[in-house]
This record gives C-alpha cells, structure tokens and sequence, in this order.
C-alpha cells in the first residue's frame, strides 16, 4: 500500500511546516515514506531546503469559481486543493494530510490514520474529548460558533441539523484514493465558497459531507491523540516517557500534536508527577542523528551580512553583521526558547525581544542569547591557542562557543561538582569539538570564584589572555571577581563581562576603567561589556536595529559599540484622569467627553481633518494608550487602517508625551484607497461598493495627509507608516515590531480584519490592548473577529464605545 503524507506552508509558516516535515523524517517509520508539499509563497532559500526533504513539490490552483476569487489570499488555495489531492500527487492509496501546524510525535498516530482510512475510506478526528474543556459545560457555548459557521456557508436548515454533531478537525486526515468522499467534499466546498469564503469553508464541507450523508458509516472516527488541538487542552509531560501525555490516565501518548494557530513556544505545562514546567510543544528537530557525522561546513554559517532576512537563523535570532556565525545547537538537544515571565530576576531586560533561550530542565535560567554568544566567539577567535577563562558556565552553552573558538579553556563553576550538569557540559562541548574539527583543551574545574580561580592560577602557574566573568550576579561577588582577575590577566588582554543590566555586575567593570582599563558596552539582551588593555581590540558590534535600547542609569558614561548612548525619555506630568474606572469612562460616551482631559480636547480639534473616528473612539484610543503608557507596559503600538493619519497622529502624541519607554507606532495601510471588498463586506445588507465607501475610496497620500498631521504635533519620528496590503506587509513587518501592546484594527473588511489577527494577534502581549473600528458597521468586520475567536478557541470580552467600535483586552 502506497502512502504518502502531504502537508503545505507559505514563507510565515515554513518555520512550522519545517517541525512537521522534520517531525516524520526524523523517525524510522517516516525516514522513506512519501512526502508532497504545496508551495504557497516560499522563498528560494525555503524550497532549497524542501528538496531536501519532500518527494514531490506543487503550486496549487484555485479550482472553483467564487464571488472575490482574484482577491482570495494566496495561502488559501491549499485549502481549496485539498479535495483533488490525487491530481496532484497521483499513484498512491492513502493520502495523509497534516497541517504545518502539526507534528508527529508517536507514528502509531499515522498507524491509526492509515488503517482507519483503508478501513473506511476516510480517517478524521473530531474536536471532542474527555480531555478538551469543551466536554465540561462549555458546548453550549462552542455550538454558537459552529451554528454561525454552518448558516453562513450552506443555510439554517443545515444548520440546526449539525450544529451539535462534535466537528471535525480538518488539519489531519487521511483519505483512500477509492474513497467516495472526494468528489462530494469538492461539490460541498463549491457550494459553501458561493456564499463564504474563510479559512473554515473547506472544514464546514467535510463536516456536512461526514454527518449529513451516508458517508458517516464510510468515516472512521479516531481519538483525540490522533490529532491533540491543543488550543482545547494542552497536553501533559511525562518524564518517564520524556514525551507529551493526555492529561488523564492511563496518560496515552500523544500522536500528532496540532498547535491550532498558536506558537506554543513556551507554555506552562502539568507533569504526570503533579509538578508543572514551561517548555516548548513545537517540535524540536533531532538536529544530530546517530548515524549522520556533522561537519564544520553544517556548523557554520556565511557572515550575517550574506544571510538574506535572516532566514538561515531561527526566528526571534538577531547576530549583529560581521561577526562569523556558528551554530552548535545540535549538542545542546535541551535548549528552547523561554518564557522570561517564568525568571523571577528583576534585572532580566524582558522588553527585548530576541530569544530566550533556556534548558528544558531548568526552564528559568537563561543561556547567553545568540547575539550575546556570538560577541563571545568573535572575541574569542583573536586568542586562538591562548588561554581563556570562564567564571560561571552553567550548562555549557558559553563554554562551547569559547571552546569553539579554539582557546585552550578553563572553566570554573561550583555547579560543577554535580554530576549531571558536568555530565551535560562534556557531552555538549566533546560532541561540537569533534563535529567542528577544532583541536583545543578544555579543563572542568568545580569550585567558587574568585578563590577557586586563584587556588587554580597559583596552582598551575597561570595566566589568561581573554576572561569571561558570568559568575555571581549579586553583592560584592563581581567586583571581588574583577579584582582577582585584573591580577591574573595577560598584559595583552580582555576581560568581558555579562548580565551587566545588574547594577552589581557593573561594579566589575567600573573597577577595570578606574584601573585605567579600556571599556565598551554592548547592547545586547543582557547587556555585555568588554574591558582590555595591551595590543587588543574588542569585536566591533551593531545593536539590532529594530530595537529600541535604553542605557539603564548605572551604566551612563560608559561608549556603546555601534550608537551613541540614548537618554531616558523625561517624565512628564501627567493629566488629571481616573485611570481606576477606565472601563466606566470608556463604556459611557456622555461620562468619558465630560472627564477628558483638556489635551484630548486639544489634540481632538487638532486631529479633525485627519480621521473619519467619532469622538468617542478617538477618545478610547487616548485612554488605552495612555493606560498603556502610565503602566510601563513592553510593546509598540500598531495600527491598521490609518488612511489620513489622524489616528495614528493621536496615539503618537500618546506615546511622546506618557511613554515611560522607547517605542514606536506602525501605521499601515494602502494609502491608496480600500481594496477590493468580498460579498461578505456589506453594511446593514447593502454590498461594499453599493456604499460611498467601495473599493479605491478614501485615497490618503502619506506626504499630503499622515505626514502633515504628524509635522504638526512633533510626532513624525515615532510614526513608521507601511505602505500596501495587510496580506503582504504584516508578515514582513512582524517580526520587526516584535511585542505589540496596543494593536488599532481598522481594516473594515473581511480579509483584511483576518489578515490583521492571523499576523499580529500572538504578538500582542498579556493585557495588551485591541480596538477594532467599524465591528458594528461592516457585517465582514465582525464576522472576521468571530470566525478569528472561534479559531483560537477563546471569548473576546467586547467593550462597547460607540454604535460602531469596540475594545477588548488580551488576557493570555
């Protein structure tokens, strides 16, 4: 029996698609098994690596015709080609489907999927289990959504017959090629695009064809570890097994995993043993198999400036240009990315948003982050053969880049004297060196610093070239380590430093300068810094662009490499307004324009000629960006749909005059009028184009308007305006606005309010604010919002303003 597994992503979903892929190749099971792939937007560099991977690579069609076909986002057609599977992939007898946001963990799931498709014909999961919080008074509530899905894709009669069945989750399937589901799953789906077009037309045709035909005896219907949606109940770790559990005994092992929309990649996990851990339930590639030798080549990458968008490093990397990159992740098969919520350190500069990386098994100590450990390598390059010390490695990762670098190290760490950690140090560092081909020496020493160090140095005579200080954070520990190794230091040398966010960690350095030493900072995560004397030069570095760096205060007076240091914002006074009742304000127009403020008043009139916004959706934006700004929330703000800017205008007045912190608003729009609407986009029944605001309205060019109103209240230097459609500019900019606190929806339409929430929600952190303009104007504006709800399979808490807008705020 021939079987293939399919699976498809565009370039914001390769990361995922990635996991799957790697998911079933990196098992014995899966290691000859077919693989197709629908490209939907991938990038060169993307399709290299498929080729790789998968057997057959397809550019979809769309196969129906449909009202807004031509403008239908581009990643639906995978979607749309799921019932003519065997047109594209032909010879072969089941065909699997997996969602890129899915992944194999236990190939009994495949087993299952298999055997129940040859069985029947068609293999699916529904979203119903014991284990889901649906089960527990919660499908009363769910049966909403999925009433409202049937009755607008085939009609009321359909649905109030299926409203109630448990639905179908259509991200993993597996079809025989004989099955008679294909051709109605195809006229079904015909059907239901005439009068919707969404991401859950193609799952509402499945459904109707499973439970409204006789197909219902040809369907096999699977166990929720078939295909866990996780956005109904996360899993539970079992540290025997070392895998992800059903929360309920007997604890089964979990199949395939499906992320359902979310990025999973650090969560707060139940362990079968009643404790809890954060951890990642993305799939974690096996990057080192026993049989494969790596290579120096696969180690190493081109310099950052040869990397095209930084599609080779992981996202959420930043590694500043010119510093030669390596990447030896592979021996460190317990490092994720963390949830800096979960470190209780106060200095730990959470407002940064690079990766966190953390071990698995100690969740809330971080490693150095990738820019970090790449100014460690590079400094450590200059003293090939020479000797190095560490002070404080805790699992390796610092050790290995220092080692890598081919310096003949000493390390020194009292966690040393434990028998795991040492363990996992050896195992981490041996298997790089041996991969890298580099030849050097490294010496494990357990012990405290500063005297384990001297004890050491007196012992063996010792002196070092390049000393990294990592140790004790706290008290007199890094000043005392300081002292002790300006002792110890070769006359041509550098000592760095990390963590130096720390006030006491500073007190190390500002010994070395007063010492005469050279100093610099780097603005990193954590905030390294280098101090050096003799014939040296520390690596020149450049901060991420795409952040907004502060220079805490006990650090002032000190040169940043790469920009001149930034001063605090001043603290301003600020204006008389009940911050405690903000709801109250907001829910009441007449209460909220008594109490405003005199500078609403002001900026108000200012901003007139610049927005089509009521007064009382003017005066929301103010209060929740304000409420933002006075609480020292982390985040920039976003706006989508800023037409004349006089909107975005006002929410940069906020952030100038209350921000506590560096932050800016992105404004995006066409600034060339509205794009074309769908059938779905009609106000009070009257179609989009019918009205005076159809496609090609509301022309705004940036010079003549947004530009103009933000000249004349002295905000044009907060203000990023981003120029065409959502579909293809949010992607692009996600990652570079990185954490959103307050996100401004105003796309009107349909598509456009799907494309703001499937690119930006997850970005807007916990108790971050949304408003969303125009949710009780355009019927597709709030149809969007609620087929989005319903997806994440959470309940917005909407905040009424006025008879069109809404607010609400994000609570996970």
């Amino acid at each position: 029996m021939q079987i293939i597994i399919i699976t498809a992503a565009d370039a914001n979903y390769f990361e995922l698609v990635r996991g799957t892929i790697l998911s079933v190749r990196q098992k014995p099971e899966g290691a000859n098994v077919a693989i197709g792939f629908f490209d939907l937007g991938c990038t060169p560099e993307h399709l290299q690596w498929l080729e790789t991977q998968v057997n057959i690579i397809q550019k979809p069609d769309l196969h129906f015709d449909f009202p807004g076909k031509n403008e239908a986002p581009h990643y639906l057609k995978g979607l749309l080609a799921r019932p003519f599977l065997r047109r594209y992939f032909p010879n072969f007898d089941i065909y699997l489907w997996i969602d890129a946001d899915a992944w194999v963990q236990n190939w009994k799931a495949v087993k299952l999927l298999v055997k129940g498709a040859a069985k029947r014909g068609l293999a699916v999961v529904p979203e119903l289990d014991r284990n889901y919080y649906l089960a527990y008074g919660k499908l009363p509530w769910y049966w909403q959504f999925v009433y409202r899905d049937y009755q607008t894709v085939f009609g009321e009669e359909v649905a109030k017959q299926l409203h109630s069945y448990p639905t179908i989750n259509a991200g993993v399937f597996a079809l025989h090629k004989d099955a008679p589901h294909w051709e109605l799953w195809a006229e079904y789906l015909g059907q239901g695009l005439q009068q919707h077009v969404s991401l859950m037309t193609d799952q509402i045709a499945l459904n109707r064809l499973v439970y409204g035909t006789e197909l219902f005896d040809k369907t096999e219907i699977l166990p929720a570890w078939c295909n866990w949606s996780c956005n109904f109940g996360l899993p539970v770790w079992d540290k025997q097994q070392a895998c992800f559990v059903e929360p309920y005994l007997p604890h089964e092992s979990i199949g395939i995993l499906h992320l359902t929309g979310h990025k999973h990649d650090s969560v707060k996990l139940a362990i079968t043993d009643g404790d809890t851990v954060n951890m990642s339930i993305r799939y974690q590639p096996i990057q080192t198999p026993k049989n494969q030798q790596v290579t120096q080549k696969d180690m190493t990458l081109p310099e950052k400036s040869e990397i095209a968008n930084n599609t080779l490093l992981p996202a959420g990397d930043y590694i500043s240009p010119g510093l030669k990159i390596i990447l030896p992740d592979a021996y460190f098969p317990n490092m994720i990315v963390g949830d800096t919520q979960t470190c209780p350190w106060p200095y730990l500069r959470r407002e940064i948003q690079h990766n966190w990386y953390v071990d698995r098994r100690a969740s809330s100590v971080g490693f150095l982050s990738r820019d970090e450990a790449h100014i460690l390598y590079n400094t450590a390059l200059q003293f090939r053969g020479k000797k190095a010390l560490e002070i404080g490695c805790w699992l390796g990762w610092s050790a290995c880049h220092l080692a890598l670098a081919g310096v003949a190290l000493d390390v020194v760490d009292p966690l040393l004297e434990r028998d795991e950690i040492r363990q996992s140090v050896i195992d981490s560092i041996q298997g790089a060196l041996k991969a890298s081909g580099v030849q050097t020496t490294v010496e494990l020493i357990p012990g405290y610093s500063p005297q384990r160090v001297e004890a050491f140095a007196s012992q063996f005579n010792r002196k070092w070239s390049l000393i990294f200080i990592d140790g004790e954070h706290e008290g007199d520990g890094p000043l005392n380590d300081a002292i002790a190794c300006e002792k110890l230091a070769e006359k041509d040398a550098i000592i760095l430093f990390h963590d130096l966010a720390a006030p006491a960690v500073a007190k190390g350095l500002d010994y070395l300068k007063q010492r005469g030493w050279n100093t610099i900072i780097y603005q990193t995560m954590q905030i390294m810094g280098a101090a050096w004397r003799g014939n040296v030069e520390p690596v020149k570095h450049q901060p991420d662009p795409n952040v907004y760096w502060e220079l805490p205060a006990h650090l002032q007076g000190y040169s940043v490499s790469g920009m001149p240091s930034i001063k605090e914002l001043p603290k301003q006074e600020l204006p008389t307004l009940q911050q405690r009742n903000l709801q109250t304000i907001i829910q009441s127009d007449q209460l909220s324009l008594k109490t405003a403020p005199e500078d609403f008043q002001n900026i108000c009139s200012t901003v007139r000629p610049y927005t089509l916004l009521s007064e009382s959706r003017l005066f929301s934006l103010y209060c929740l960006a304000k409420q933002i700004c006075v609480a020292d929330l982390p985040g920039n703000f976003v706006e989508c749909g800023t037409c004349k800017g006089g909107s975005a205008a006002l929410l940069a007045f906020v952030i100038k005059h209350y921000s506590r912190r560096p932050r800016v608003l992105y404004a995006f729009d066409t600034f060339e009028g509205m794009p074309a609407p769908t059938e779905i986009d009609r106000h009070r029944g009257i179609p989009a184009n019918l009205t005076a605001f159809g496609e090609g309205t509301l022309k705004a060019p940036i010079s003549e308007n947004l530009d103009k109103i933000c000249e004349l209240l002295q905000v044009r230097h907060l203000v990023v305006p981003v120029k065409g459609l959502f579909v293809e500019t949010l992607p692009k900019y996600q990652s570079v606005i990185g954490s959103i606190a307050f996100l401004h929806a105003d796309g009107d339409w349909y598509e456009s309010t799907m494309d703001i929430f499937n690119t930006l929600y997850d970005s807007v952190i916990p108790n971050g604010f949304i408003q969303v303009d125009d949710y009780n104007h355009w019927e597709g504006c709030k149809q969007a919002l609620h087929d989005f709800e319903r997806m994440k399979g959470e309940s917005f808490a909407l905040h009424i303003i006025d008879e069109t807008g809404v607010w609400f705020q994000k609570l996970k």
